[in-house]
């Protein structure tokens, strides 16, 4: 289904004002000229002279905001089929919205009077006849065109009750392994850095302030949590009191894993180091490994087999679509395409 009508104007709108920015050539040009509400300042005076005798009415800096009937048909008026449109390709939460609340209502009636109004603008500029921009608009279409056909085709192939309970079950038996937590640890630090190019002075010395701030623990002379917060230099745990959080027991580096796993709950660790620099571990509870169960993961599971589901038969549309509608392409002839566009950019 269509999720937006926006989505179709906005195309066309985004695609017209970027190729405006792009090609505009003319240096201190105002509005109702790049709107082409005026006369163009490139016209001679010659032109302005032939225009005159063919009797073409020249439309002045008094008047530049009139339409005449010329311009009411290439600005084609926003009316109630057109809103009824665009909120039916909504999603009902967002249109509910919008015609509950009258002033948000009119902001969007108004926003889209803006975006039809500058792409009559453009119209009328005859932008569209400029090769790239038909070429943008045209592809953005079929875009939109194959977005709608695709989804259409997979709603209609897929059972209204796909995936089944029965079909959730089993994936789930048949994976398992993919809903399994590993085995975590609650892990606490206070960290001292080495400096870049630490020789086994400064080691020493980090070693020995570790130590210090372990027996002051231990002794009851200073709280772990506040010396974590006042000495600790890994700035992401300080705040927290030194917490590193629940981490894979699988991710923790070698030298931190196996002195933290030996600890008991709630234990310190001696000073460890490591390649950054010293730390002091205090381990919490560790959380074993487990298995989820079905009712745990089940939406998980309905929403990978839908999107397995929508892949598939995305590609076996492509794949059919090629065959009913080929394109006639070869290996041979993409090379070729690919060195002549090299040469002509070079």
């Amino acid at each position: 289904m269509l999720k937006n009508l926006k989505t179709l104007i906005g195309v066309s709108f985004v695609v017209l004002i970027f190729i405006i920015s792009q090609t505009s050539h003319v240096s201190a040009i105002s509005v109702k000229e790049l709107l082409g509400l005026v006369k163009s300042p490139e016209k001679t005076e010659a032109e302005s002279v032939v225009d005159k005798k063919e009797g073409l009415k020249q439309k002045g800096d008094g008047d530049w905001a009139k339409t005449s009937s010329e311009d009411a048909a290439l600005n084609p008026q926003i009316d109630l089929d057109y809103v009824s449109l665009l909120l039916t390709n909504m999603n009902e939460q967002e249109r509910v919205k919008i015609l509950e609340d009258p002033t948000l209502f009119k902001q969007v009636i108004e926003s889209e009077a803006n975006n039809r109004s500058t792409v009559s603008a453009a119209i009328s500029n005859k932008l569209v006849q400029d090769r790239n921009i038909e070429f943008l608009m045209r592809r953005g279409a079929e875009n939109l065109l194959r977005e709608a056909y695709l989804n259409r085709l997979v709603v209609s192939k897929l059972p209204k009750d796909f995936p089944s309970a029965e079909q959730v079950a089993e994936y789930y038996e048949s994976n398992k392994a993919q809903f399994v937590v590993p085995e975590r640890i609650h892990v606490w630090q206070i960290f001292f850095k080495k400096s870049e190019n630490a020789d086994a002075k400064e080691i020493s010395a980090l070693r020995k302030k570790a130590k210090k701030v372990i027996s002051d623990i231990k002794k009851g002379k200073a709280d772990y949590s506040n010396l974590a917060i006042s000495q600790s230099e890994h700035e992401q745990s300080k705040a927290l009191g030194g917490y590193m959080g629940l981490i894979k027991t699988s991710d923790l580096l070698p030298e931190m894993k196996d002195p933290l796993i030996k600890l008991k709950e709630g234990e310190l660790s001696k000073p460890v180091e490591s390649e950054s620099g010293v730390h002091i571990l205090k381990r919490g509870k560790i959380l074993e490994a487990e298995t989820l169960q079905l009712s745990q993961v089940e939406q998980q599971i309905r929403q990978l087999l839908v999107n397995q589901a929508n892949t598939q038969l995305r590609n076996a549309i492509f794949v059919q679509a090629r065959k009913e509608y080929p394109q006639d392409i070869s290996d041979k002839k993409i090379e070729e395409w690919r060195l002549r566009l090299k040469t002509n950019t070079n």
